[in-house]
């Protein structure tokens, strides 16, 4: 008996090029012989909702339709903690979002004919997540998972600006704009990193990265020694640079050639504490979603996400 399959799309991705282009993609799937049903998500954590809803109603094969938050929040949803809420449950990628930085490490493209050949193939991989405690912005201790990276500083202070901006210019411009406008009031932060019950770091900080995947920003390679299936997390301290420095370096983070500079540094464990030693509040975002705030405790989940590929 084939298993009935569900897209959860957010219509607003891609700076609302997603609710244009779904009819054109339901025809063609259909075309291709793929009969895939729809909800729509109305608001910030309703992908998380709707998918243990349609879960519940029988549906096995989940396909995200959206960016990187999207696909966090499927993935959430079809989770209980660390397990499935079905061992039949897999996810299917559509990447529609501004970024598409996961599946740039997933090796997965986001054009409709190529994602009809992933499901024609219907082979599954079970890939790591990342989980992570943390408070959120009503100060209220959370647990989530995250597909991709998490950070703290510069990088997570310029996603909350750009989910609060346009995105019409598209990934790239998108976040390099967002980056030179944060770069204007941004102020490094005294972070203690504990990697595996060891301190390996307590200063000023630019940004702390914990990496699932190699990519984001809308392409900024900034693990490139992250993996998907280690079995570990890659955590890259970008250490107390100056405005301009970020500036000058950003083109080598662009192309993963900046883990040589001096202050940086990439360390990889399974179990990461993070705590602002200020009395700043360091923002914390999961997959280019601001969600809270540190301290945050981070662990990897190996081989436990089911993606079809």
């Amino acid at each position: 008996m084939q298993q009935k399959r569900m897209a959860i799309i957010n219509p607003v991705s891609a700076n609302g090029k997603t609710a244009k282009a779904w009819p054109v993609y339901e025809k063609y799937f259909l075309k291709q012989g793929i009969k895939i049903e729809k909800r729509f998500t109305e608001y910030q954590g309703h992908a998380i909702e709707l998918t243990r809803s349609v879960v519940a109603e029988g549906y096995r094969k989940i396909m995200a339709v959206g960016g990187d938050g999207t696909i966090n929040e499927v993935v959430n949803g079809i989770y209980k903690g660390d397990r499935l809420i079905n061992d039949d449950v897999n996810l299917i990628i559509f990447s529609q979002g501004t970024g598409c930085d996961y599946i740039r490490s997933l090796g997965i493209s986001n054009k409709v004919e190529d994602i009809v050949n992933i499901i024609n193939r219907n082979q599954v991989k079970l890939l790591d997540l990342g989980q992570v405690s943390f408070r959120n912005h009503q100060g209220i201790e959370e647990e989530r998972l995250f597909v991709n990276l998490a950070d703290t500083g510069i990088g997570a202070a310029t996603a909350k600006l750009v989910n609060e901006s346009s995105k019409i210019l598209g990934g790239f411009l998108t976040f390099l704009l967002g980056i030179l406008r944060t770069l204007y009031s941004h102020k490094n932060k005294k972070i203690r990193v504990l990697v595996d019950q060891e301190e390996r770091c307590n200063q000023y900080l630019n940004s702390v990265m914990i990496a699932n995947g190699k990519y984001f920003g809308g392409g900024i390679q900034i693990a490139p020694e992250a993996d998907l299936e280690s079995g570990i997390l890659n955590i890259v301290l970008l250490k107390n640079f100056n405005k301009l420095q970020i500036i000058i370096n950003l083109i080598r983070a662009y192309k993963g050639t900046h883990l040589s500079h001096p202050l940086v540094e990439s360390i990889n464990g399974k179990h990461i504490i993070m705590q602002s030693e200020d009395d700043e509040i360091s923002e914390l975002e999961l997959d280019g979603e601001s969600v809270g705030t540190l301290p945050a405790s981070f662990k990897i989940l190996e081989n436990k996400l089911p993606v079809h590929v």
